[in-house]
């Protein structure tokens, strides 16, 4: 029975919970030429808090001490860069890739310890490294039945591997027909002749013989683009959540691939995914 009188748990939420931030985040734009141009920025973070939200709990309900340390945003490093290049042949490559630092997660037993009905009591911090029972992990030894008055490690002690994410678009436009409307006017050649102006249905790809854009470009009659995006293009598996149980076989590792909004993919592998795409406008 709960002290309450009542069958189930009650837990109470306030709004007392401690975020502090500091960033430096750095932004540089490139234009090397007309045809390359490239965005960058760094982020240099650190966030502290005693708590990730609504759905966290202290591990012992009674004591906040080790509450207070690295929050779930507390990526230290992200690195983004994205850029367009556009080829000989009139072809765009749009790269884009972020690299960030890994990020903490909650070290636990996997148990219930304190009677809350919640399995995130942590493990403590030995002072007999002779001690029976105790786990030896990369963080040292541990104990995963500590006593009431044992340190125990803080929240969000672990950190977690870092992620890449490497995308790429590539596009092409061809167009090709009759000109039309004032880009016609603009290709005559003196004197009101046609000179310099191809023959209508001849294809074009709108560039001049500097690889520029042309002034014809917005003018022929038919435009077909052809694109195709990379996702993945290194086929690189980012890893998602990680085991924070030092009971488990799996503690230390991440049973499940990174997945949900942003950049990364949701679906449950990650592997290299290409989608095509044509458009024909008249």
């Amino acid at each position: 029975m709960f002290p309450l009188g009542k069958p189930g748990p009650v837990f109470q939420i306030g709004s007392t919970g401690r975020y502090n931030q500091h960033q430096l985040i750095t932004n540089v734009n490139a234009r090397i030429n007309r045809d390359i141009s490239l965005t960058g920025s760094y982020v240099l973070n650190r966030a502290m808090s005693d708590t990730d939200g609504v759905g966290t709990f202290p591990a012992k309900p009674f004591d906040f001490t080790g509450e207070y340390g690295p929050a779930a945003t507390d990526i230290r490093h992200r690195f983004s860069l994205n850029g367009s290049f556009n080829t000989k042949w009139n072809v765009r490559l749009s790269p884009f890739v972020i690299v960030d630092s890994g990020p903490p997660f909650d070290i636990t037993v996997g148990r219930d310890l304190y009677g809350t009905t919640l399995f995130n009591g942590r493990p403590g911090i030995p002072n007999d490294p002779n001690k029976p029972g105790l786990i030896r992990t990369s963080f040292g030894l541990l104990d995963p039945n500590p006593a009431p008055d044992q340190r125990t490690l803080p929240r969000n002690y672990g950190r977690g591997p870092g992620s890449v994410t490497v995308n790429l678009r590539i596009a092409k436009s061809v167009e090709f027909g009759g000109e039309r409307g004032s880009a016609a006017t603009a290709q005559r050649g003196p004197g009101g002749g046609g000179e310099g102006r191809p023959a209508p249905g001849v294809f074009s790809t709108g560039a001049t013989p500097q690889g520029g854009s042309s002034s014809m470009q917005a003018g022929r009659r038919y435009n077909m683009s052809i694109s195709m995006s990379v996702r993945n293009l290194l086929n690189h598996t980012n890893p998602g959540s990680i085991i924070g149980n030092i009971t488990s076989p799996l503690f230390g590792q991440a049973n499940q691939p990174a997945g949900g909004g942003g950049f990364v993919f949701s679906e449950a592998a990650n592997n290299r995914r290409l989608e095509l795409q044509m458009r024909f406008t008249f």
